[in-house]
Order: C-alpha cells, then structure tokens, then sequence
C-alpha cells in the first residue's frame, strides 16, 4: 500500500486543516507514493524513534509532534530530517488536529480519568467531564499521578473536585478560563502567571507534557491495526526527555 492511503485515514480522524495556524503538521518528510508494510507511531521523531523505526524496517513513522516545526534553514548531516531521508523513511505528524480531533489526546485523558459527560470547550479542543465521585484536591493529584504514572505538580485548591477541564501539552493558558465552569483543570505545563492566577477554591494539576500526550500512541496504534491489517504496526513508546529528581 502507499503512505497517501494511511495520509487519506489519518485525514478522516483528526483532519489535517483542523490544526492551529501555528502548527505543521501533515507529512512533512518523503513521499505520499512510497509503498508501506511497517509503520512505527511514535510521540516524537528522536534518534531513538528513528533507530527503531530502522531495525523494524518501518518505511513510515506517524507522529505527534511535528519533525519539522521551524523552517530549516540547513539540512545538517546526522539530523532527525537528514537521517528520514537518509533511511528512505516517511514522516506524516498529526499535531493539534489530534488534540482536537474525536478520540484523540484529550478524549485519551478524559477515558482515563473515568470522566463522565465530556463536552467540548469553546476552542473545540479542551475537554470539561465529570468524575464519577468527587475527590479532595489532593485525591484529585493523586489520582492523576496513577492514571499517568508520573509525578504530578498541584496547585490544592479548597473545593472539592468534580467537574474537570483538561487539555493535554503545554494548555496551561487554555485551560485556566475553564475554571469557571470547572472545580479543576488538568495540563501538561503550566507557566508561572497561570499558576498565581488559580482562583484559591480551584486546583490546577501540571502532569508533564509527555505524560499527558503519549496515551494517544495507543490509540494511533489501535486506529491503524483496525483499518489496515495487512500492515505490521509498531509502537515506540519512547520516553520523556526530562526526569524528576528527588532526595
């Protein structure tokens, strides 16, 4: 099959034109015409996802995140672009169109979250549920931190939570005027004005940009294997690109 098919399937999930202004997304690396057998999903383009990318013999990688978000000035030698060309491997990334789109990132997180009642927030891509009891705040970072597996920073507010509003990546300024309609809002980075502007009764939670995002690779996955069976679909799950130091 050719990777323009795949492009075509990826087109009726989260529709490329839906991406933000910003955004660079599509394939960005190769050509719709080179025939597939083995795609690799990742959430970055790394060395790492291109190593495997290599020894699986993946003509295509679909990704998150965008391999080329800045113009290129210079194609260096060793780069991630260079070495997709290099290794004849495409590249079709699927960036805040997946954040938007039905069954992307943020449904991913309501689903794991046990959210109940999701509606779409005014920009169409944050996401407001309602947890199926209400927790404390501290109940609510914990809870977080389990679904995710990651450390959790939090922002304990007064009120319980019931109601959530949640928008994985760095949506810090996006999910804060959801505050008043929810008890807490759920991120991947949150910058410090977002932080002081927290009403006291309300919780923010900051779970990491990785950990909030890289569910979606299963479901990337899960979307492929069922549309097309001939193809060997595999998951590189990588890992964040920061850790958490404690004493």
């Amino acid at each position: 099959m050719r990777v323009s098919e795949i492009y075509d399937f990826l087109q009726t999930k989260a529709p490329f034109e839906t991406a933000e202004p910003y955004d660079n997304v599509g394939l960005l690396v190769g050509s719709g015409s080179s025939e597939v057998t083995t795609v690799l999903v990742t959430l970055d383009i790394t060395h790492a996802a291109v190593d495997a990318a290599v020894k699986a013999g993946a003509e295509l990688i679909v990704s998150h995140h965008p391999v080329i978000f800045e113009p290129l000035h210079v194609l260096e030698a060793g780069s991630v672009p260079y070495r997709l060309a290099q290794h004849g491997i495409t590249a079709i990334c699927a960036h805040t169109n997946l954040d938007r789109a039905a069954g992307g990132v943020n449904d991913c997180l309501c689903e794991l979250l046990g959210l109940k009642n999701v509606h779409l927030g005014p920009d169409e891509m944050c996401r407001i549920g309602e947890l199926p009891q209400a927790l404390s705040a501290e109940e609510f970072g914990r809870l977080v931190a389990q679904v995710l597996n990651t450390p959790v920073r939090l922002k304990a507010g007064s009120d319980t939570v019931r109601t959530v509003a949640l928008c994985g990546g760095g949506a810090g300024d996006r999910v804060l005027p959801l505050l008043c309609e929810a008890d807490a809002a759920l991120t991947g980075e949150v910058k410090h004005h977002v932080w002081l502007a927290v009403p006291p009764e309300k919780t923010m939670a900051d779970g990491g940009h990785y950990a909030t995002e890289v569910p979606v690779t299963d479901r990337l996955v899960s979307w492929l294997h069922a549309a097309f069976p001939q193809l060997s679909v595999v998951l590189h799950r990588g890992e964040a690109p920061y850790f958490t130091v404690k004493d």
